[in-house]
């Protein structure tokens, strides 16, 4: 467009001769061609300048529209703010009493969070979506023209509407939750007399699964009509883009009809020029360059008539599609306030299927939870008995070791006595074999008579022999009564474990009590706020007669008198088992008193096994003693017998004599070297049972150290479960505190809830009016 008039004034330019062409060219043919193109000249002025005239008045008169509305919109801006301030307000108080409810309720909503963070953000922001997009659109309406800003906003009032939203929620279904549980309790406890209580019961129950169920239907309602209402909101973003679209090209039209206004102009004034111009001659040759020229403009004209007539047409339609797009958007308000309408209708929310089938979901997973809770508790019990029984089964193990090492300690000795006793019956056997050959030689009856002497002494040989047999015997019925005190001490050991396992099975057993407490305290609490919301719900609802006013009233004061019957049942009951487990507690403890002191007595035994063992030592000690005296005996007998051999030597009579005392000596030293044997033996055998006792002794201690870590662990176990016993009646004192405030604050939501919805609807009621009627009026 920019290069037509630069073209023109090149043509017009071309046309205008200069003096030294006028002078060769004839001033007929220019008289001619002058009036040809001034005529057609004429007559397409005259053509764009009707069309711009007609432009003039349309842009006009757009123009007076447009200031209309806005002097229309002024007051309706105003207050379309002062609406979004009161809906900015209300947005504030519910996510403040959402948070002071989810704050109250922060120990139930845990349990929850996780059913709301799924089904309940799809639905939260369908929900809000209408509201937020009816602000959005008051703002573009406004003459807003950043939508960036209103984007943000818009997110912005998404999240804190979802967040009270999701809030309020997780409230009504914590306090739906403690309804169940209540209900579930006093059907439990209620007698079998009380049939009518229990037909009413099961009716109540009917009903609100009736309401869940519209609840659930109005909640799938809800959602369809969110993702509509999500489409109708595309639907006006699209056709507000449109409209901007639409004005920019208007702008550009108005743009280029002021161009071609200019253009105008100049091709008048140029016009004029040829005119006021005198042309005396004109060349032949330049006839056929003028009419190409003009032809040239001609189709330029009717180029820019056409292009001004498709314009014409698109901005008719466009016009034509902004009407319709404003009575599709009138239509949709309507139906936004019918849904709306709809929506608000509590009834067919909690009779929704969606709702019921929702209900069915959480009951079902309720009771998974409850099973799967008991299956967790049977399994930790089996744990704890299987512990129990393989500490059973690692003292057994223990018992059997000490009578297996006490068994091959006694086998060892007998088989050391069976070889001395081997011993002397061959050293008995050599001395007879000896005497015989004595007997045989001649001249020697009085050796024979010394030799039949030493064997009449060896019966009192025997005798002593038969006295150390007595004493090892002795000892080894020591062994035996030891072995007895060992037995003795593995069944008190035995009965001990028996006695902890009886104690753990009892704590056990109260920790299982505590739960079952804590789960039924749970589900009176579910119970008591779902029987409080349906008794809001009956007294909101109630439009009946006053009879059945006033059955309603005896109903509630009866179901209160059996609230408190059951209280104080429930706290009767608790005191009779706190007061059964601190028995129980007492008594484990006075057994454990008692094992303890039979641990003392054992340690006393053992004290007086390891004096024995002193004794015994001392004994060896003075055994030794008179061994080194034997030696020294010896000693001087050899001596003594050299002596004689030098007398032998020089007496020669004495040989008689002297060989008679020399088979005496002989035979003394046999008998001082058969009892030096006899005490080396006894030394090694000393030696072993000491060694033998200093083993038995470790490993006695050893394992007494074992049974005194297992008492100190039972010990543990018990303090452990006595601790986490007053814990629990802590907790659940606790428990019943914060249910007294669940029900305070539960009570002040409801109360600020209802009268933010009707605060909301107002706001909505009146918004939407105010939407349809600037809607009708644009």
């Amino acid at each position: 467009m920019g290069s037509e008039p630069d073209r023109k004034r090149r043509h017009f330019s071309s046309i205008s001769p200069t003096p030294a062409m006028a002078n060769k060219q004839p001033f007929a043919q220019l008289s001619e061609d002058k009036k040809l193109s001034t005529a057609v000249l004429q007559y397409q002025n005259q053509k764009l300048a009707q069309k711009i005239e007609a432009q003039k008045i349309e842009y006009s008169a757009l123009e007076n529209k447009f200031s209309q509305l806005k002097e229309k919109q002024k007051p309706r801006d105003s207050t379309v703010k002062a609406v979004n301030k009161s809906w900015k307000g209300l947005g504030i108080e519910l996510e403040s009493c959402s948070a002071r409810t989810r704050d109250s309720n922060v120990d139930q909503a845990v349990k929850h969070i996780t059913i709301i963070r799924d089904g309940g953000s799809a639905f939260l922001e369908d929900a809000f979506l209408s509201r937020l997009s009816q602000t959005g659109a008051t703002e573009c309406s406004s003459g807003n023209n950043c939508l960036d800003q209103i984007e943000e906003d818009r997110s912005i009032a998404i999240e804190k509407a979802m967040n009270s939203l999701s809030n309020s929620i997780a409230a009504i279904n914590d306090l739906w939750h403690i309804m169940d549980g209540l209900n579930a309790a006093v059907l439990k406890e209620l007698p079998g007399d009380g049939i009518c209580g229990q037909m009413a019961s099961c009716e109540s129950q009917r009903e609100a699964k009736n309401l869940r169920l519209m609840v659930g239907d109005l909640h799938s309602k809800n959602k369809s009509v969110a993702r509509e209402l999500q489409k109708c909101q595309d639907i006006d973003v699209k056709s507000k883009a449109e409209l901007m679209y639409l004005r920019g090209e208007l702008e550009s039209l108005v743009a280029e009809l002021e161009h071609s206004k200019c253009e105008l102009a100049t091709l008048k004034a140029e016009r004029d020029a040829t005119k006021g111009a005198f042309f005396p001659v004109l060349n032949i040759g330049n006839k056929h360059v003028a009419g190409d020229r003009a032809r040239d403009k001609q189709k330029e004209l009717e180029e820019m008539e056409s292009a001004l007539k498709e314009l014409s047409d698109q901005a008719s339609s466009r016009l034509l599609e902004l009407k319709n797009l404003h009575d599709e958007r009138i239509s949709m308000l309507q139906q936004l306030s019918n849904l709306q309408s709809s929506l608000k209708n509590v009834k067919c929310i909690f009779f929704s299927q969606a709702f019921l089938v929702l209900r069915d979901q959480m009951e079902k997973s309720k009771a998974d939870a409850f099973q799967y809770q008991a299956l967790f508790e049977k399994l930790q019990a089996e744990r704890d008995v299987l512990l129990w029984r393989e500490r059973e089964l690692s003292l057994k193990n223990d018992l059997v070791d000490i009578f297996r090492r006490s068994s091959a300690v006694s086998d060892s000795r007998v088989a050391d006595l069976g070889i001395e006793i081997q011993k002397q019956t061959n050293e008995i056997k050599v001395m007879e074999t000896k005497l015989e050959e004595a007997s045989r030689e001649p001249g020697r009856k009085e050796i024979i008579g010394d030799f039949k002497a030493l064997v009449s002494s060896f019966p009192e040989e025997m005798g002593v022999m038969q006295r150390q047999l007595n004493s090892c015997k002795e000892a080894a019925l020591d062994i035996h009564s030891l072995r007895a005190d060992i037995q003795s001490l593995s069944t008190v050991l035995e009965r001990k474990a028996k006695e902890c396992e009886s104690l753990s099975a009892r704590s056990a057993s109260q920790v299982v009590e505590i739960k079952n407490l804590e789960s039924l305290v749970e589900d009176l609490k579910q119970s008591h706020a779902e029987l409080k919301l349906l008794l809001s719900m009956y007294m909101h609802e109630s439009t009946g007669p006053r009879d059945v006013l006033d059955a309603r009233h005896m109903e509630y004061k009866a179901w209160a008198h059996v609230q408190s019957l059951k209280s104080s049942l429930d706290e009767q009951r608790l005191e009779l088992r706190v007061k059964t487990a601190n028995e129980a507690e007492a008594r484990s403890q006075q057994r454990l008193a008692a094992a303890e002191a039979e641990i003392a007595d054992l340690r006393q035994r053992l004290e007086v096994s390891k004096r024995e063992m002193s004794r015994l030592s001392d004994v060896l000690k003075s055994k030794v003693e008179e061994n080194e005296a034997y030696y020294s005996e010896i000693e001087t007998i050899g001596q003594a017998y050299d002596d004689m051999q030098t007398q032998n030597q020089q007496l020669l009579q004495q040989i008689t004599e002297r060989d008679d005392y020399n088979i005496k000596l002989v035979l003394e030293s046999v008998r001082a070297r058969q009892l030096r044997d006899s005490l080396l033996m006894e030394k090694e055998v000393m030696q072993r049972e000491i060694q033998q006792s200093k083993i038995s002794l470790d490993f006695y201690n050893v394992k007494a150290l074992k049974i005194s870590d297992q008492l100190r662990t039972c010990s543990d176990q018990i303090q452990t479960v006595s601790e986490d016993k007053f814990q629990k009646s802590i907790t659940l004192e606790n428990t019943q505190k914060r249910l007294l405030d669940v029900r305070r604050a539960s009570n002040q939501a409801r109360e600020s809830l209802d009268d933010s919805q009707s605060k909301i609807e107002r706001s909505q009621a009146a918004l939407l009016e105010l939407q349809t009627e600037s809607e009708r009026e644009r």
